[in-house]
């Protein structure tokens, strides 16, 4: 700071002592007056050599001064890397002792939970089971053995379609739907009155607000029940007095993907009924997966349980389901038997290799649906125009353990 106080002083004589001078140059006191200014110049020059000199020294003294202090830097910049060293080492042998110490901790820790887990789980898969035991109990304890008979009970011209009967009220009235994409439901008010056209009264005509896609509609408590075409996995019920929509429900696991049977080349979602009440069969998401049987809650729509079955969907053209119990119908097309080679029952009570191949009377096609009615203990199938009945011979289950 005092260097720069004198250059700005020096500076201010330097300013002055180049003033204008007048201009009567060869005048002895104009003489006189260059030479005391160039005696003031003199003078600051003198001084500003001084202020250089004394900031020179300064400025080494600063230097030196630096240069001690960086030294005593450096080495305290080594006394520390060497104590962090040191601390890490420290710490790392004490963070090796206290994993060793958590390992046998989590050892003990881990026999206590997995012993625990396997308890819970053991407790949780008997009152899943018990669940299950609850929701498929019913008076119901019959099993499928063979086919008894066939009756051809109508033909129309069109080779797709389903027909049936209230699966539970106790009413004579016939419903056909035409073809697996339609919106029509033709309400007939008796068997004998399908059976003949020209019976009176004629066929009442249902046009409903919504089309179904497949031929996996039933028809429970009044209710028509089908998949909503144009959707993956809309379940419709249906007000068939009202025309109305009742409910609706989003199936999930994969419905809606896949074809359920590769023989019926439309019916994405199967639905079902038996005497536990309402069911969906579809594929399962992987390709050629095996079908997939959910249980129905049809007050609410609400999905009540779901299991994955051992029945493949490859061959398959039909499904139905007695007494809680999924029996899958395959064929290879043409004028092959068609024959159920795959059962399922969620509880286990019936097994596949205890039970009989059941074959239908051999056909020209495949069957586009094939459902089971609780009330008369019939099967309704529609196979290349024909509407067919199917009578059934059953047996006792075996009672479970």
């Amino acid at each position: 700071m005092l260097a720069l106080r004198r250059a700005s002083a020096f500076s201010v004589l330097i300013l002055t002592a180049f003033l204008p001078l007048p201009q009567f140059a060869q005048d002895p006191a104009m003489v006189h007056y260059i030479y005391q200014r160039f005696q003031v110049l003199e003078q600051g020059l003198q001084k500003c050599t001084q202020a250089t000199r004394e900031y020179i020294q300064d400025f080494r003294e600063f230097s030196k001064n630096i240069s001690v202090m960086l030294g005593r830097c450096q080495t305290y910049t080594s006394e520390y890397k060497s104590a962090v060293h040191n601390l890490a080492l420290r710490v790392e042998r004490a963070q090796r002792e206290i994993d060793y110490l958590e390992y046998l901790r989590e050892a003990e820790v881990c026999t206590e939970s997995e012993d625990k887990m396997l308890a819970e789980k053991q407790v949780q898969g008997a009152e899943e089971e018990k669940r299950i035991r609850t929701l498929l109990n019913a008076s119901c304890d019959n099993m499928l053995m063979g086919i008894k008979s066939l009756k051809i009970v109508k033909k129309t011209m069109d080779t797709v379609g389903s027909w049936m009967k209230d699966a539970v009220r106790d009413s004579p009235k016939v419903y056909l739907l035409i073809g697996s994409r339609n919106n029509t439901v033709w309400e007939f008010a008796s068997i004998r009155a399908f059976m003949e056209d020209s019976t009176k009264p004629a066929p009442r005509k249902l046009i409903l607000t919504h089309s179904w896609q497949g031929t996996g509609q039933v028809i429970y408590k009044g209710f028509l029940f089908f998949h909503s075409q144009g959707t993956p996995n809309e379940i419709i019920k249906y007000n068939l007095q009202k025309r109305t929509v009742e409910d609706r429900m989003l199936l999930l696991g994969g419905a809606g993907r896949a074809l359920a049977y590769p023989h019926s080349p439309s019916t994405y979602i199967d639905l079902a009924v038996d005497e536990l009440g309402l069911w969906a069969i579809h594929s399962g998401p992987s390709i050629h997966g095996h079908l997939v049987l959910t249980k129905i809650e049809p007050d609410t729509l609400g999905v009540e349980h779901s299991w994955d079955t051992p029945c493949r969907s490859q061959d398959a053209e039909a499904s139905f389901l007695l007494c809680g119990v999924l029996y899958v119908v395959y064929s290879s097309g043409g004028l092959s038997p068609h024959r159920i080679t795959c059962v399922y029952d969620p509880l286990g009570a019936v097994i596949e290799e205890n039970l009989p191949t059941v074959f239908f009377p051999r056909r020209s096609r495949s069957h586009s649906m094939i459902h089971y009615n609780p009330r008369d203990k019939q099967l309704y199938a529609w196979n290349d125009g024909n509407q067919i009945i199917y009578k059934l011979q059953t047996k006792r289950k075996q009672p479970l353990q």
